[in-house]
């Protein structure tokens, strides 16, 4: 019997590259969500804001030129 488990020798053949890539991945995935979050609650606040006191208006941040 050997004292290898198969995770371990399936863990081994796996290429480091392999784990740097699955970590680009998950950190990028992560950063999105947290994000996405963040522009919830900021929107969610805004909004709540404007209901509790309508004289609070918010602007366009973004400035289309046409």
């Amino acid at each position: 019997m050997s004292s290898d488990s198969s995770w371990a020798r399936a863990l081994v053949q796996i290429s480091p590259y392999t784990f740097s890539a699955i970590g680009i991945a998950v950190s990028i995935g992560v950063s999105v969500l947290g994000a996405a979050w963040g522009i919830f609650i900021t929107g969610s606040s805004l909004i709540g804001a404007a209901i509790k006191a309508p004289r609070i208006t918010s602007k366009n941040l973004i400035r289309c030129e046409s």
